[in-house]
């Protein structure tokens, strides 16, 4: 993978989740599994995560300086997204909010130089940012795989 494929990916999840407008409001609240979360927490948790990697992680790529030494609460993070998807926001509002953050956050990713993607950055482990990328881009994956199971089950039972 190269810096041009993960902005693919990245920007592939868009097109995506506006096929997510059409399921009922019923499904979009329903969780997965009893006490799991659900496309609208999913959708949501996309968005914390983008909005962390914009405040907390790009800059400092940019830079080329290490991470700011914070705490990062990811059960903080993950339950303030849930909670932001059960605010009363829409179904809609909350598509076209991850919409304008994942743009945003490509816009970051695409403004780093090709070169450095293939150089080891400052963080906890030494790795590339290509390798730091792609398991954000299977992250994403791996929750619109479990987006589409989850419908692909409600829709034949």
């Amino acid at each position: 993978m190269n810096k041009e494929s993960i902005i693919n990916e990245k920007l592939s999840l868009i097109e995506w989740s506006i096929s997510l407008r059409s399921i009922s409001n019923e499904l979009w609240f329903k969780s997965f599994l009893a006490g799991s979360w659900g496309t609208a927490d999913v959708i949501s948790h996309f968005i914390s995560w983008d909005q962390f990697m914009i405040k907390n992680r790009i800059p400092y790529i940019l830079k080329g300086k290490s991470f700011p030494k914070i705490s990062v609460d990811v059960e903080s993070i993950n339950k303030g997204a849930i909670n932001y998807a059960r605010s009363g926001i829409t179904k809609e509002e909350l598509i076209n909010k991850f919409i304008s953050v994942r743009k945003e956050l490509v816009s970051f990713i695409d403004a780093i130089p090709a070169k450095k993607f293939d150089q080891p950055f400052p963080g906890k482990e030494p790795m590339t940012l290509i390798e730091y990328f792609v398991r954000m881009v299977h992250h994403d994956l791996k929750h619109k795989e479990q987006i589409l199971s989850f419908l692909k089950t409600e829709v034949h039972s």
